[in-house]
């Protein structure tokens, strides 16, 4: 008789998003990389380079962590067959040089494509480029 295996169908878009959304809500970089293929590419489209891999995606996690204080206010969602297109604003707390706190609104876009296996191959976050300046300048952060 042949070697039959069961093979784990990959989780469905709308079940990876979740947990995906969930992994960013918690601040996990762990649970996050996790979620992304071994080659995977994430890209902050705001001047700086891709992350390539899923350690240096973890570790460029841990570094955003700890440098920012933001939560995530979704807009619109969107699925296709191999990805997902999020419309979210990131809500951060930063502070003036003087030292007075304010809040800065910028609004993301991200395009997440998946693999068939179920494991994020690419993720690009592009970002409101006027709201990211003025917030990043209010607060005397070069960017």
């Amino acid at each position: 008789m042949p070697d039959v295996r069961q093979i784990e169908a990959p989780p469905t878009l709308e079940a990876l998003f979740q947990r995906y959304h969930a992994s960013w809500e918690t601040r996990n970089p762990d649970l996050i990389a996790s979620l992304h293929s071994e080659d995977t590419i994430f890209w902050i489209h705001n001047g700086s380079e891709p992350v390539k891999g899923r350690e240096a995606l973890r570790q460029h996690c841990i570094g955003l962590f700890a440098a920012f204080d933001f939560t995530l206010e979704m807009s619109r969602l969107l699925y296709g067959a191999d990805h997902w297109v999020l419309e979210w604003t990131m809500v951060s707390t930063l502070t003036e040089p003087g030292g007075t706190p304010f809040t800065a609104r910028v609004e993301m876009l991200d395009v997440v494509t998946v693999n068939a296996a179920g494991q994020v191959v690419r993720k690009d976050v592009f970002v409101n480029g006027r709201q990211y300046q003025e917030a990043f300048a209010r607060a005397g952060i070069a960017r």
